[in-house]
């Protein structure tokens, strides 16, 4: 791409041969289209090109970023991060450059969407509840990012995204659905619609219940809620650097139903195949069976830890955030909903949590709320929608041996707290969650 080889090829002619250097542009072209009282009423589109340099050199490390645009004279932008590395402490942590070895060419042209593609999306998701109130947006961005550094890595990466996401309102319910893929073309955002507005609809004149220890069956944006906790603050090599990781390697912590992957080489995972170092990801398994197999590994939690990197550095977030796994696959099972529904003697069925929090890192046990889409499952049938709930409840407990009793057939991507795209998931059905307050406290 011509602005990162005239950046690149400018910033080269001032950079001593006496440092280390690394050099990222982020190329992003996002647009978005809302909607809401069941009609659009925005359409925004977005270009940026933000730039990253780190300097190396005496065991200090800087990094400085900026937009392209705000960048006037490339030689400036270099004399400000060489300032800044004089003022900055000894960086015991470093962990040098990634290899020339790791290098990785896949830039790609991508077509980008226009608003009356996404406006069709947005019509398909309407129509699927035409006489009730929606909003929501679809969304979509096509990033191109490089990396060069000064050990004789160049690498570059294209992705692209699409995504639905909306919620349905009567009076008194709320059902809401999400799906996301690599091209609008492939969103499905009539199945999303379906999905939210017949939540709604059975969702209306909720009552209230008491709460306690209920058997659940989760749906894919509370499945993905429970993965993303654990992937952020237990998978993470940071977090174990840190003393606050309750997982264990090659220990039985969770049940054998539950198998998680980190898929950035499959065809259908969106993302960059590229970690922030611009080394080259590769499939990784992370639960087999129930047990844990890794950690998402940077270049300085493998040091720190004398492990095998696994190329989970985020662009943006900073070494010192440690890894996170973006593409992440909990296998599949064989139960249709349906099926497991069926199961349940005495239980619920919850969409989706939110305003999740944890409490407590090292057992993971985290406190949130249930939404759009809550109903009581007696003897194996739905018999009415429920009201708000408030769980306490140990995410790592929730999927232990023997408290997963089924892992639905249907996996899709699923939205949480931490982001889109990053989670393709089934739904789950759980022995035991604990919920410890409702509307009444």
């Amino acid at each position: 791409m011509k602005i990162w080889e005239e950046f690149l090829s400018e910033a080269k002619d001032y950079l001593s041969s006496n440092t280390e250097y690394e050099i990222k542009m982020m190329h992003s072209k996002s647009a978005l289209t809302r909607f809401a009282n069941s009609h659009i009423h925005q359409n925004v589109d977005e270009e940026s090109a933000e730039v990253y340099l780190t300097l190396h050199r005496n065991m200090k490390t800087t990094t400085i970023s900026s937009n392209i645009t705000a960048i006037k004279e490339v030689k400036s932008f270099i004399e400000k991060a060489e300032k800044s590395l004089e003022n900055s402490p000894v960086d015991k942590g470093w962990a040098g450059l990634a290899n020339k070895d790791n290098s990785y060419n896949n830039l790609t042209k991508i077509e980008e969407s226009s608003p009356d593609e996404r406006a069709l999306k947005v019509k398909e998701f309407i129509s699927s509840g035409s006489e009730l109130n929606s909003a929501g947006y679809c969304s979509t961005s096509v990033d191109n990012f490089f990396v060069w550094n000064s050990n004789g890595l160049s690498s570059s990466d294209s992705s692209s995204s699409a995504f639905i996401d909306g919620i349905f309102r009567t009076e008194n319910s709320a059902g809401s659905s999400h799906r996301g893929a690599k091209s609008l073309n492939e969103l499905d955002s009539k199945k999303a619609g379906n999905e939210a507005s017949k939540l709604a609809r059975e969702g209306q004149n909720p009552e209230d219940i008491n709460p306690g220890k209920y058997e659940v069956i989760l749906g894919n944006e509370a499945v993905s809620t429970i993965l993303v906790f654990l992937a952020v603050y237990g998978f993470n090599a940071k977090s174990k650097v840190d003393g606050m990781s309750p997982i264990v390697l090659n220990e039985q912590q969770f049940d054998e139903k539950i198998t998680l992957l980190d898929t950035p080489e499959d065809f259908d995972s969106i993302g960059f195949k590229i970690d922030a170092s611009g080394s080259k990801k590769n499939n990784l398994e992370i639960i087999k069976n129930g047990v844990s197999s890794n950690y998402f590994h940077t270049r300085r939690t493998s040091k720190e830890l004398n492990a095998q990197n696994t190329f989970h550095e985020l662009f943006g977030w900073g070494e010192s955030f440690g890894g996170i796994g973006t593409n992440l696959k909990l296998k599949a099972g064989s139960k249709s909903l349906e099926e497991m529904i069926s199961e349940v003697k005495n239980g619920i069925y919850i969409n989706e949590f939110w305003y999740c929090r944890v409490l407590d890192p090292i057992t993971q046990v985290v406190t949130g709320l249930n939404r759009n889409g809550s109903f009581l499952i007696e003897n194996g049938k739905i018999i009415k929608p429920i009201g708000r709930l408030r769980f306490t409840q140990s995410f790592i407990s929730s999927l232990s041996k023997g408290n997963v009793l089924g892992v639905g057939n249907n996996s899709r991507y699923a939205d949480s707290e931490f982001g889109e795209g990053i989670l393709n998931v089934p739904a789950l059905h759980l022995k035991e969650f604990n919920f410890t307050g409702g509307v009444a406290g």
